[in-house]
């Protein structure tokens, strides 16, 4: 094969793996189906009506349990006047997180009330998102879900088998509220309070919708105490920080099966380019 030719061919072949990769879904964005009745918000998401997939998970695989946790406790407080009042919420309360007594998991324990009318507006969603808002408490400062297998929300979580969900996706697995006022308690092994691990929530928001998923009203994380401990040792004592800080957290930089094969093979034909034009 000529120069030119050899040149020619892995130019095309760059150009195939473009035109492909861009056409792969994202697992965080996903392909809507032709057919759906997705329901859009005033966020512009798309929210699938349809049944779970049985087994459907991200191209991260399950979730992992989270065990051998630090001791610490975490709080998000919401406070009306909230995000959307549309609807005349006047959502208040907070949201407590702690590692478990066996230090697999999170405790978490939610009190919280002034929802708006169930049959006009809910069942009401909740979770835990990526980045936590600001003073201004715009709640779509908190971006997506809390979702380290980059899984998506488009398809359901399926309750029954937790680790295929979202870590963030609270509602989901643990069920939606139900009522004006909302008092539950449960663990999520699938949450940490070890800042390292990548289902860390400490530095996050939780955020609540309607049933279309428009989002109603927001809170930060914020340290409340923390021991040296490990696992199942409750008995030592922390500092109380309060919540009065505003919680940080970094951008995490998307690393779907799409962009990942782009530069891998996009590389591997670049290669070939710049070979052609020494082989001569």
């Amino acid at each position: 094969m000529s120069f030119r030719a050899t040149a020619l061919s892995a130019l095309g072949a760059l150009a195939l793996v473009h035109a492909q990769s861009e056409a792969t879904p994202n697992p965080t964005i996903p392909t809507i189906p032709t057919s759906t009745d997705g329901i859009p918000t005033i966020e512009g998401a798309l929210v699938y009506q349809g049944p779970p997939v049985m087994g459907y998970t991200g191209p991260g695989g399950n979730a992992t349990a989270q065990s051998n946790l630090p001791q610490a406790t975490y709080e998000a407080s919401i406070a009306v006047p909230n995000f959307d009042t549309a609807s005349g919420t006047t959502i208040s309360g907070s949201v407590m997180g702690a590692t478990s007594s066996n230090g697999t998991g999170v405790t978490f324990m939610i009190n919280l009330s002034g929802f708006p009318s169930v049959a006009e507006y809910g069942p009401f969603g909740y979770h835990i998102h990526q980045m936590p808002i600001g003073s201004d408490g715009n709640c779509t400062a908190a971006m997506a879900h809390l979702d380290p297998t980059q899984r998506g929300e488009l398809h359901a979580c399926q309750a029954t088998a937790p680790q295929t969900c979202q870590a963030g996706d609270l509602a989901g697995k643990h069920g939606n509220i139900t009522s004006t006022t909302w008092n539950v308690s449960y663990t999520d092994p699938y949450l940490s309070t070890d800042p390292s691990s990548p289902y860390f929530f400490g530095n996050r928001s939780f955020v609540v919708h309607s049933s279309n998923a428009t989002r109603l009203a927001c809170g930060n994380f914020t340290q409340m105490s923390a021991s040296n401990s490990t696992g199942g040792d409750s008995s030592s004592s922390g500092s109380t920080t309060g919540g009065s800080g505003m919680a940080t957290a970094s951008t995490e930089p998307f690393t779907g099966v799409g962009s990942t094969w782009r530069m891998q093979a996009g590389g591997v034909v670049l290669s070939a380019v710049l070979a052609a034009l020494f082989v001569m």
